[in-house]
């Protein structure tokens, strides 16, 4: 099996080394569909098959995507200048134009979700028994969606992939999940989404009213009346603060991560919650000025607000689940409150920090599937001892667990500080709130650890445990790896990131007209 895959990746390479003047872009969008119309032509009883089948092509499709990386030029002054797309358009009552490109922001992000893709086939390899086809076909659909979803210029047409990246998540959930309540999850999933992505529709028709286009490389130029972008804020915003979660409208997410597979949580967690930061990044931050400086000071309360509640309610889980998941929010919410400062360090620094969120949180979801899969228990009453009988497992929770502390050398420590940095040049008041996310971190880190880990083992214990084997240690080492190398080398993000972010954030002040700003604030 194993030597099919390399054996399929190597003839990739080859292909890619004899032709120079492929569209890089178009393929890495093309692998995946091409690869789902092939996996529902294999008879859905050869299991194995669908399974090496689909862990074949999120293979290839990472590695297309490392030669991209490999040949895109990070450019100061335009930076979708460099990189290799392609557009189509059609004209009708609107004039849209299907542009595929990527600048830092979308390449780091495309990166997350692709190198998290095989991780995602691996560890539901042997915990999806039933419907393979269908669960490994959700995945590929699933890739495809969010590669378009961070590629695409054009406003409209990154909204019809936002919310078709909902579809497979409802099914997921379907699939994976085993308590009745499961239903309910996967509704509350949609309504949440759909009812917060709904605002944006009618803003998206008035921006097209006034500028001609959606096209995200013409709005940011448009000079936008403070009255108008008031508006036009909130219903971007709102559709982005569902899928981040912000408090007060996080509470689907609970109930869909406890329904979901092992694989929906680390796609969940570590890509789909990063679709709201990054179009508040991508929209909000580059088109609305004036907006985000009339509501950075409430979205930054609420982010605060959010960030001590969720820390405090992480400290009394008694699910090992819920507790991993409370953390993810918890520090998502660190997130928005160094995008609101405003400031060109805050911006990257966030940024980064989803970027080490998007490793860590899935690392913590894989800890707890493979612990689940054995004691089929997620209670931390009914866990401990494990330092005994799974030592290997109990090293890779270590070592996650010091990257949920924000331990020096992990690439949380670095950004929580310089996020911590930005938010103390804004206002002193908001980083002793933000520090209580610090203090709390550690606390609750440390404190599941020693339930799970330290103490006398339970007596059935003895008989259902085992360390990993061989396919679950090969699922944490690319976690590992991608930890270590951000911890230790993070210029090779950041300064890729701040070519991007800088000039749009400059381009979006530079259209402005400061005068009317204050006469209207004023």
């Amino acid at each position: 099996m194993w030597f099919l895959v390399l054996s399929l990746c190597g003839l990739g390479a080859a292909f890619l080394a004899n032709f120079q003047n492929i569209n890089l872009l178009a393929y890495v969008l093309g692998t995946p569909l091409v690869g789902l119309v092939i996996l529902c032509m294999i008879p859905s009883t050869m299991t194995k098959l669908i399974r090496v089948w689909a862990l074949t092509v999120t293979i290839i499709t990472l590695l297309l995507c490392m030669v991209l990386w490999a040949n895109y030029t990070p450019c100061a002054t335009e930076p979708f200048a460099s990189v290799v797309g392609f557009s189509a358009g059609w004209q009708g009552l609107v004039l849209v134009r299907l542009e595929f490109g990527i600048d830092s922001l979308s390449l780091w992000m495309v990166l997350l979700t692709l190198a998290l893709m095989p991780l995602a086939v691996l560890c539901s390899w042997t915990t999806i028994t039933s419907n393979v086809s269908a669960f490994m076909s959700l995945l590929l659909v699933l890739e495809s969606f969010l590669f378009g979803a961070f590629t695409l210029l054009d406003l409209l047409c990154f909204y019809v992939l936002y919310e078709c990246s909902l579809l497979p998540m409802f099914l997921l959930i379907g699939l994976g999940g085993s308590r009745p309540r499961k239903v309910r999850a996967a509704y509350l999933l949609v309504l949440y989404t759909l009812v917060g992505s709904l605002a944006m529709l009618p803003c998206m028709l008035l921006m097209w009213s006034q500028a001609g286009s959606t096209s995200f490389m013409l709005l940011v130029h448009e000079s936008w009346e403070p009255s108008r972008q008031l508006v036009l804020w909130w219903g971007l915003f709102l559709a982005f603060a569902v899928k981040v979660p912000m408090i007060p409208v996080h509470l689907w997410l609970p109930e869909a991560h406890v329904e979901l597979s092992t694989a929906g949580s680390v796609l969940l967690a570590g890509v789909l919650l990063k679709l709201g930061t990054y179009g508040l990044l991508r929209f909000n931050l580059s088109l609305f000025s004036y907006a985000n400086a009339y509501y950075g000071p409430l979205i930054m309360c609420l982010s605060l607000i959010g960030l001590i509640y969720l820390s405090l309610s992480t400290l009394r889980q008694v699910d090992l689940k819920k507790l991993v998941l409370y953390s993810s929010i918890a520090h998502m919410s660190m997130v928005t409150l160094a995008l609101f400062t405003m400031s060109d360090l805050g911006l990257i620094l966030a940024t980064f920090l989803m970027l080490a969120h998007g490793i860590l949180s899935p690392a913590l979801f894989l800890c707890v599937g493979a612990l689940y899969d054995r004691t089929h228990t997620k209670a931390l009453k009914y866990l401990g001892g494990l330092l005994t009988l799974m030592p290997l497992f109990s090293i890779m929770l270590f070592i996650f667990s010091l990257c949920n502390m924000a331990m020096p050398l992990t690439p949380n420590f670095l950004a929580e500080f310089l996020c911590l940095c930005s938010i103390f040049a804004h206002n002193t008041v908001l980083l002793a709130g933000a520090l209580i996310l610090v203090i709390l971190a550690l606390a609750y880190s440390m404190w599941a650890y020693a339930r799970v880990v330290h103490g006398m083992p339970k007596p059935y214990a003895f008989e259902l445990l085992t360390d990993l084997n061989r396919r679950e240690f090969w699922t944490f080492v690319p976690l590992i790896l991608m930890t270590l190398w951000l911890g230790l080398k993070p210029n090779a993000v950041l300064d890729s990131l701040s070519s991007s972010l800088i000039y749009w954030h400059q381009a979006s002040l530079a259209v402005k007209d400061p005068a009317s700003w204050a006469l209207a604030l004023l």
